[in-house]
């Protein structure tokens, strides 16, 4: 599990500082959530500057490509109207410290001088993907204004984060089905993938699906499911026709997603065990409504099986099944890292069948 600072998460603090008016300019907003870095900076942008006059007030900067000179001749400029100047460098590479052609391109030098007079009608917000705290740049931002690092929420702010978009799509849910929920999607895990990008993703999607203002534990699973059951399918369809490089890339994009690896191997086992079960009943002249009767899966999660497990014969299919098992005691007792093992499944999975009989 990740481990969690119970000092006030950025998220809160930043919020306070935006309702009374304290923010320092210049602002960093850098850290692994980028969802909430683009939220305070839009939460400040509304604080300072009038609506009507953000053609006018506000300028947006790449920072992958902009000058120490511009940032500076864009902070210079008066506002016009509202309470601030409000200029916005995005992803400013250079904090980073390990773009050698930003760096070159930035004076950070000069520009770490200038923010030291940085005049008082500008608010001048800097985000990134990560910042080297080591860097003079850095450090002259932290000794002038404000620096706020956005880490992974901690559980009650995490629930508290899908209580409140629920809301705002007209929805509620217990708080068991919450904790549910953000226990499904693997964000507390270490080294998880998962943002708040996605989980606001998945949130609209379990919304839209549900067709009452309360959202049920059935509800989550039918959407949570289904796109790891279709990628499952997919993954196991390109194994079925020796197709290594696509079965590869669909594993990577599943692990690329955020999924929890023992997660993964769980699914794949259990749909591979579903091909055998269609090919045995295949073999045995079941009709295709007794086979769905003795399984108890949808019509079009069947018609998805038995294509595939039309490719194999039952003895290969028993041998994958055999593998993944394998695989998840490999992993278990440590004799193979997790990825390894499910690679190596995928790779076993993919090999040619052999012809039917």
């Amino acid at each position: 599990m990740k481990q969690y600072d119970h000092a006030e998460h950025a998220y809160k603090k930043i919020a306070d500082d935006i309702a009374s008016g304290a923010l320092a300019s210049p602002l960093l907003l850098f850290g692994r959530e980028q969802f909430l870095v683009r939220w305070a900076a839009e939460a400040a942008l509304n604080k300072y500057v009038d609506p009507s006059l953000r053609a006018i007030d506000f300028a947006r900067l790449d920072g992958a490509g902009v000058d120490a000179d511009t940032v500076v001749r864009h902070c210079e400029t008066l506002p016009l109207g509202s309470e601030k100047r409000f200029v916005l460098v995005e992803g400013l590479s250079v904090l980073a410290g390990d773009d050698a052609r930003a760096s070159a391109r930035f004076d950070e030098e000069a520009f770490s001088a200038y923010i030291a007079g940085l005049p008082d009608t500008c608010l001048l917000v800097l985000t990134a993907d990560r910042a080297d705290k080591r860097k003079r740049l850095y450090k002259a931002i932290a000794k002038r204004g404000g620096v706020y690092e956005f880490t992974s929420l901690d559980p009650p702010l995490l629930r508290a984060f899908v209580e409140k978009r629920l809301k705002e799509a007209g929805k509620r849910a217990s708080a068991s089905v919450i904790r549910r929920f953000t226990d499904m999607t693997g964000y507390a895990e270490r080294d998880s993938e998962y943002t708040l990008y996605r989980l606001e993703n998945d949130i609209k999607k379990i919304a839209d699906y549900c067709d009452g203002d309360e959202i049920l534990l059935s509800d989550i699973l039918a959407v949570m499911e289904a796109s790891l059951d279709l990628n499952a399918f997919a993954l196991a369809d390109a194994a079925s026709r020796g197709r290594r490089s696509e079965a590869f890339d669909l594993l990577a994009g599943m692990l690329a997603s955020g999924e929890n690896v023992y997660r993964l191997l769980a699914l794949l086992l259990s749909q591979f065990e579903l091909l055998l079960s269609v090919r045995e009943m295949l073999d045995a002249g079941f009709t295709r409504a007794r086979m769905q009767s003795e399984l108890g899966v949808h019509e079009y999660r069947l018609r998805l099986a038995a294509e595939t497990a039309a490719r194999f014969d039952a003895g290969t299919l028993r041998a994958i099944v055999l593998r993944a098992c394998e695989a998840d005691k490999h992993i278990k007792t440590g004799l193979l890292r997790d990825t390894l093992a499910l690679e190596l499944f995928v790779n076993a999975a993919a090999g040619p069948p052999p012809a039917l009989r």
